[in-house]
């Protein structure tokens, strides 16, 4: 891992919280986006594994045909026996550039999901730069589960994974004023019972537990018949199972990715009022306070 010391010392570092990207930057970073996730997709082929492009990602390959012009990170989605797969196998294929950060690779990822990151570069968003673990440049991996029919039994799934997902980035940085010193800028808000408990699982349970939990949350309707796979930290992040059964390939800057069949529906779903052109205040990324390209 690059230490932000070392990237210092070297060019192309820019370090301010509050910068915004130059069209240069980003389109450096954009160049880098795409070279990982073109190892992703290398890695699935060769494996044989089912993935799709999601969120903000997918709404850049529907509208622009390539990454979001304002955004800064990439979301891909597998169906968990893919995902889990992926966590296996993937560390022996992927090339020597890349990294596969989760929380069976890693020990203090604050992360539950997996990113590839690029070795040589950083990314080192605000709340998370001082933990110690690889801050590479990266592309998001989520896995995608089986969900009910029934809206009360998917929130409760959700609620559920909600508060360990809580009690997983607590053991790395605590986010709220209550039962323990907050490390971000602006404490998150949660009322001090449920710190309380989270902070009572936290001392009675190890990390590897909780992220043990979470899973098992996360695939507790994996034997159902369900016409819906979700990322099921998100409230609507959902996408049809026939759509993933049966993807499509879209064009996405230099590359060709797969994608749901039925994309605008994927889209429609998430954001209800998707449209391209949103105004200003809507074009959020992650503007890290420390970015390196590499030599």
């Amino acid at each position: 891992m690059l230490s932000a010391r070392f990237a210092l010392s070297l060019p192309m570092v820019i370090m301010n919280r509050d910068y915004k990207y130059t069209e240069e930057e980003l389109s450096r970073l954009h160049d880098v986006l795409y070279e990982i996730t073109a190892e992703v997709k290398r890695v699935c082929d060769e494996l044989g594994l089912r993935y799709f492009i999601i969120g903000g990602t997918a709404i850049g390959a529907y509208y622009w045909q390539s990454i979001l012009p304002w955004d800064d990170d990439i979301d891909i989605g597998m169906p968990r026996s893919d995902y889990e797969r992926f966590l296996r196998e993937a560390p022996s294929i992927l090339g020597s550039k890349y990294f596969l950060q989760s929380p069976l690779h890693e020990e203090h990822t604050p992360f539950w999901f997996a990113k590839v990151r690029k070795n040589g570069t950083l990314f080192a968003e605000h709340d998370f730069k001082h933990i110690s673990m690889h801050q590479g440049i990266f592309v998001d991996i989520f896995p995608f589960d089986k969900i009910p029919r029934q809206a009360w039994l998917e929130r409760l799934q959700y609620e559920a994974l909600g508060f360990f997902n809580a009690c997983f980035i607590g053991k790395e940085l605590w986010q709220w004023r209550h039962c323990g010193r907050c490390q971000v800028d602006e404490p998150r808000p949660r009322g001090f019972g449920a710190c309380f408990i989270t902070r009572i699982v936290n001392t009675l349970l190890p990390k590897r537990a909780i992220y043990s939990i979470m899973r098992w949350i996360q695939t507790w309707f994996s034997n159902w018949h369900s016409d819906y796979y979700k990322n099921i930290i998100t409230t609507n992040d959902k996408v049809a199972t026939i759509d993933i059964a049966d993807v499509q390939s879209v064009t996405f800057g230099p590359l060709m990715v797969d994608a749901p069949k039925n994309l605008l529906t994927y889209l429609k779903t998430h954001y209800p009022h998707l449209v391209k052109d949103v105004p200003d205040e809507m074009k959020i990324n992650h503007r890290p306070d420390t970015l390196f390209f590499g030599e």
